[in-house]
Order: structure tokens, then C-alpha cells, then sequence
């Protein structure tokens, strides 16, 4: 009986010890890095936990889209800045291509991210957000995505 009750306190101290642990993780969350209003409802964040590239789409204050590629970091102008590059810019609606280089690339591998309102005639929002699949993109692989 002795031996049944050792054994059965035994088990259960190795499930309560066991039972309620996380997962420790000391990785780093990402933060907001720049910030760009596409429109009156209509915000573009892009962030970084310094190994990945994330953007995140606000249409009138909600997460409308999110998408991201680690092992990346953005492409800066001189001034250190992130820019958005203009991809066609017209009085109504312009699109914008956010370029992120992948770390390891020894050819120059780039991951694009095209920003396009999803009426042509409403600027103003929601928008869009593609993550090309290519590794060099180009403005010819960005065309069938603009709508």
C-alpha cells in the first residue's frame, strides 16, 4: 500500500510541475518604424523587430491587413529614412511599392510589397496589400496586381 501511495504521489507532483509551463521566449516584439496615411481612413505601418519585416494596414483604425517576411530589413534612402516608393501617380489614386532586401541575399534578393487602393476612383480606402512572389522583382511583375 505504501508503495501505491508513493508512487501515486509521485505522479502527481510530476503533473502539477508540469502542467501550467510556458514556453519562455525572449525574442524581441516588433515596433512601429514608420507610419504613412494613405488616405482620409487609411494608414500603412510598417515595423521591425530586427530580423523582420512586417506591415500592417489600417482602414479606419482596425488591422484590415498584415503581412510580413523574416530575415529582411527595409530599403532606406541616404538620409536613413523608409520610404515609399511612387508607382504611378495620379491625381486620384497613386500606388506605392514598400522594397525590403533579404539579410543573406548574395544576388540582391529584394521582397516587394505593393499598396494600391482597391477602387481606382476612391483613394480614400480600403486599400490593398500584395507581397509579390519574386525574388527580383521588377515594375513588369507588379502590373497584374494593380487594379
Amino acid at each position: 500500500m505504501a508503495k501505491k501511495l508513493s508512487f501515486v504521489l509521485a505522479l502527481l507532483t510530476l503533473t502539477a510541475s508540469c502542467g501550467n509551463r510556458q514556453p519562455q521566449t525572449n525574442s524581441p516584439q516588433p515596433e512601429v518604424v514608420a507610419s504613412f496615411p494613405l488616405g482620409s481612413a487609411t494608414e500603412l505601418r510598417l515595423l521591425s523587430d530586427g530580423n523582420l519585416s512586417q506591415l500592417e494596414l489600417y482602414y479606419g483604425g482596425d488591422l484590415q491587413e498584415l503581412v510580413g517576411t523574416a530575415n529582411t530589413d527595409y530599403v532606406r534612402n541616404d538620409n536613413g529614412q523608409i520610404v515609399l516608393d511612387t508607382l504611378t501617380d495620379t491625381a486620384l489614386a497613386p500606388a506605392y511599392v514598400v522594397r525590403t532586401f533579404d539579410r543573406s541575399s548574395t544576388y540582391g534578393a529584394e521582397v516587394w510589397y505593393l499598396l494600391s487602393p482597391y477602387r481606382r476612383d476612391d483613394p480614400d480606402g480600403p486599400w490593398n496589400l500584395a507581397k509579390l512572389p519574386t525574388d527580383r522583382p521588377s515594375a513588369a511583375d507588379i502590373a497584374p496586381y494593380i487594379q
